[in-house]
């Protein structure tokens, strides 16, 4: 005998889970509530809006903030004294050099100075005339040439931004981003330049002591 199905008229709705319960720690608040809230929080916060050159060029923000004429003359002291570092360097008695060092460091010393020119008309100072040639003459001579040219508008940087910053002037936006960047490279090809001869000094040296 076949039994008839319950009267399941009177059964509850199926209710998801957390659909009726308060969450934990968030009182009648719902589990869909929390999730809005949840998705905003994770929502990341946006960024400031770039910094274009055309709004440097206009007196837009500054480069770097804190940034300062102090900070040119830091670097431009950074290039003077890797600049003596090279002139000792070149100065060191029977020093040979390979002649793709001999090109490398014509290029980087060239470059470097061009750097630095570009640099100083930035800031406004006077352009030196071209160092005296060198008395040591040879190929070290030129290369000590270069080092003086890059020593020459070294110092008529720092000169100009002394000047500037005792009168209480400033750049522009713009030209000061300039001769950070200038300054920068420079100082990359001066210091590059810098190991390249340590190296050989020392190589020069060790050669010494084995011959000895």
């Amino acid at each position: 005998m076949i039994s008839k199905p319950e009267d399941i008229s009177g059964a509850q709705p199926v209710k998801r889970i957390g659909d009726d319960q308060p969450l934990k720690g968030t009182p009648n608040e719902s589990f869909q509530t929390y999730m809005d809230k949840a998705a905003q929080q994770a929502t990341p916060a946006q960024k400031p809006p770039a910094v274009s050159p055309f709004d440097l060029a206009h007196g837009g923000t500054p480069v770097t903030q804190g940034a300062n004429i102090d900070t040119l003359l830091t670097q431009a002291k950074s290039a003077q004294t890797t600049l003596g570092d090279i002139s000792s360097q070149l100065n060191t008695k029977n020093l040979k050099l390979k002649q793709s060092q001999r090109y490398i460091l014509r290029n980087k010393l060239g470059d470097a100075n061009s750097m630095l020119k570009a640099a100083n008309v930035k800031a406004g100072g006077e352009i030196p005339p071209p160092p005296t040639a060198s008395t040591s003459g040879g190929i070290i001579g030129k290369f000590l040439d270069f080092v003086s040219e890059g020593q020459s508008h070294v110092n008529a940087i720092q000169k100009q931004l002394v000047a500037m910053k005792e009168k209480g002037d400033n750049l522009n936006p713009a030209d000061f981003l300039g001769m950070q960047l200038k300054l920068g490279h420079a100082q990359q090809e001066i210091e590059y330049a810098s190991i390249m001869l340590s190296k050989a000094v020392e190589d020069m040296k060790m050669l010494f002591n084995i011959q000895l």
